[in-house]
């Protein structure tokens, strides 16, 4: 038999998403593999799982203030839920103008898949996920998922990252473990993080609320996303180098206000309005 690669399996963890992606650079500097991509040279890692320990301190402060504009910018294109990138997507960055088709479709708006892509007798899949946890706390079926079949068939250049996010409860603490093909660590990964972590806060308090008597004592837990691929790309790798570097100022660093009323974020993100604290505070961040 010949020799074979096999990906050296690795877990980064962090309390914070700063710590946790300076991190990862470290690892993939030192330990990651340089190739050729369609989207570039690049150095890249496999089979990393990223672990966010305390999964609301999902802020990426060290690339403050353009991380925080364009986080709370793509959520709210996430919140709309359009894969057309003129409707949000695009005031983010116009990196969505590349992949677009020519009509400016993308199919990477992970809101809509979360928020708006309906299942048999189901608003959405997250509505999905949310009521197979009310039947059964133990269940291993409150899923969403990302990439589809119907990616695989389309002139669009954009073929989503992320498989799939799943959310499970192990002794009363509730969890999300994200599936991703692969992950940009500069580009993709913080972001990322910080959308499905608001996501598994946003079950973790609607599950509270539907069902106090079951869940009154339940815990909000890590967040996890495991990745086969991640890279640092040569055309960002000097600002990428540059992270390590950075050290946080603690005049601007905050947390995202708590969601503390799952119903009222929810109404927020289909009607588009800003009355719960963390609405407010998105919509005010992302003008920074």
């Amino acid at each position: 038999m010949g020799n074979f690669f096999i990906p050296r399996f690795k877990i980064i963890k962090a309390q914070n998403l700063d710590d946790l992606i300076k991190k990862a650079i470290k690892f993939i500097k030192k330990r990651g593999k340089y190739i050729n991509t369609r989207s570039g040279s690049c150095q890249q890692s496999y089979g990393i799982t990223y672990v966010l320990l305390n999964s609301r301190n999902r802020i990426h402060w060290l690339r403050y203030p353009n991380s925080i504009r364009y986080l709370t910018r793509e959520l709210l294109a996430y919140f709309d839920g359009s894969l057309n990138i003129n409707d949000g997507l695009l005031e983010a960055s116009s990196f969505w103008k590349k992949v677009a088709n020519d009509k400016d479709y993308i199919f990477s708006n992970y809101g809509y898949y979360v928020f708006y892509q309906k299942v048999k007798d189901y608003k959405s899949q997250y509505d999905w996920a949310l009521e197979r946890l009310l039947e059964n706390p133990y269940t291993r079926r409150a899923m969403i998922n990302i990439n589809q079949v119907f990616h695989k068939i389309s002139d669009v250049k954009d073929f989503p990252c992320t498989i799939s996010l799943h959310f499970f409860i192990v002794e009363n603490t509730l969890y999300c473990s994200v599936f991703a093909r692969s992950s940009d660590i500069y580009y993709g990964l913080p972001y990322d993080i910080g959308f499905f972590s608001f996501v598994q806060e946003l079950l973790y308090q609607n599950l509270k609320q539907k069902d106090p008597m079951q869940f009154s004592n339940l815990k909000l837990g890590p967040t996890f996303i495991k990745t086969l691929f991640t890279q640092i790309y040569d055309f960002s790798r000097d600002r990428v180098l540059e992270i390590l570097n950075k050290k946080k100022d603690k005049k601007i660093i905050e947390i995202m206000p708590a969601i503390d009323d799952a119903e009222l974020v929810l109404n927020d993100i289909y009607n588009h309005s800003a009355n719960s604290q963390v609405m407010k505070w998105i919509y005010e961040k992302c003008n920074v």
